[in-house]
């Protein structure tokens, strides 16, 4: 038997039909298993497992109806085609009932068995087809439940954040009037008794937890209700700073270079993404520098020109390795395991990933400058398109 490309079984025990058939179909290109009775053509389809079955009915020991039923239980979808001589109504409703392909009478015509084939061929291939299918769209199916449970897993971790975000908010609002009461209680302690020292540091420090206290119900509130408004960059920056004076890494000697731009235009946008992007910038400058003996410093700039507004935040940290640069914008991407044997600004796995992408959402985006021993610079580039023409105080 010459080679080809689809395997095809032919049972029946008349040697001149399967002689012929052999023939025919090597020429036609299949790749030809004969079997001279059903037992044969079944142990061979179960070696082979070819694509097209042709069988007789009647053949000695196990009948074709038999040899089909059996070829059922193992592959349902082969296309088999009925040869046989002695085609009755009855044969052809059990073949029905096998989902047998077609039916061809002896003696056999050659052109409308090659017709047969052919939509055989085409069935065949239909048939796997939507199989692939089937099988991408499960693969499909697989993927989306595993970045599903992936999303429900962050979601559940970050949701009591969210609770407990609320709740504080609240229990600082209730902390607002015994504040108020120790800041008043101060003032006449001051009044009364002058010579006593250290209650002015008192003072102070009461209308520092005050304004703590306020930035950070400000920042609950502005994150519930998210509200678009004309925002001043600068004030935002300086409120980020003050916040994040609470940091440990903002506790030791960290110097600060302000260059911010007076007439810097209002921003339109949401206060909490500026917070969020500011924040976690900032955050990541102190971190780099938590383990520098030379002096701490971050520099503070912004500036407008005809390409838009401009805030740059530098650190005097390590920087960041050139191998690394591409890689601190992409999720869950962090150097802060000893493995890289860098930390600080270079990301905090999910942080420069969601500030780039809050930053595109408003038409900019952010570039990082770096010098290896002279800290980063990250730039947040953002479209004029969205300020106010005339800068307002």
């Amino acid at each position: 038997m010459a080679g080809g490309d689809t395997p095809i079984l032919i049972v029946d025990d008349e040697p001149s039909v399967i002689e012929g058939l052999t023939e025919f179909l090597d020429d036609e290109g299949y790749d030809v298993h004969q079997a001279m009775e059903g037992q044969t053509g079944l142990d061979i389809f179960r070696a082979v497992q070819p694509e097209l079955v042709m069988t007789d009915l009647r053949m000695p020991g196990m009948s074709g109806i038999e040899l089909i039923g059996e070829i059922r239980k193992i592959n349902a979808r082969t296309p088999i085609i009925v040869v046989t001589g002695y085609g009755t109504l009855e044969s052809a409703i059990d073949g029905i009932r096998m989902n047998i392909f077609d039916f061809i009478t002896k003696p056999i015509d050659l052109i409308s068995l090659k017709a047969t084939l052919d939509r055989a061929r085409a069935s065949l291939q239909s048939a796997q087809e939507v199989q692939k299918e089937i099988l991408d769209l499960r693969e499909q199916l697989r993927v989306f439940q595993e970045q599903w449970k992936e999303q429900v897993g962050r979601f559940s971790e970050v949701e009591p954040l969210i609770h407990t975000g609320r709740l504080v908010a609240g229990i600082l609002h209730n902390l607002n009037n015994p504040l108020t009461y120790i800041m008043g209680q101060a003032e006449l302690l001051q009044l009364v008794h002058p010579e006593v020292e250290n209650i002015n540091s008192i003072k102070n420090q009461a209308i520092r937890m005050r304004k703590i206290m306020a930035t950070i119900v400000k920042r609950v509130k502005e994150s519930q209700t998210r509200q678009t408004e004309w925002l001043p960059l600068n004030e935002l920056l300086e409120e980020e700073i003050f916040f994040l004076e609470s940091h440990p890494y903002f506790q030791s000697d960290i110097k600060k270079v302000w260059d911010l731009a007076s007439d810097l235009p209002l921003f339109r946008g949401v206060s909490a993404d500026f917070s969020q992007v500011f924040g976690n910038i900032l955050r990541n400058a102190a971190e780099a520098m938590q383990d520098e003996s030379s002096t701490r410093e971050i520099r503070l700039k912004t500036w407008h020109d005809s390409s838009g507004i401009h805030v740059y935040i530098q650190d005097s940290g390590p920087g960041i390795p050139d191998s690394l640069k591409e890689k601190v914008f992409q999720p869950f991407f962090s150097t802060k395991s000893s493995s890289n044997g860098v930390t600080g600004s270079m990301g905090m796995g999910i942080g420069l990933y969601h500030c780039q992408e809050i930053v595109r959402q408003y038409g900019g985006w952010i570039e990082l400058e770096n010098k290896i021993g002279q800290g980063a610079k990250f730039i947040i580039h953002l479209p004029l398109s969205a300020a106010e023409p005339s800068p307002q105080a």
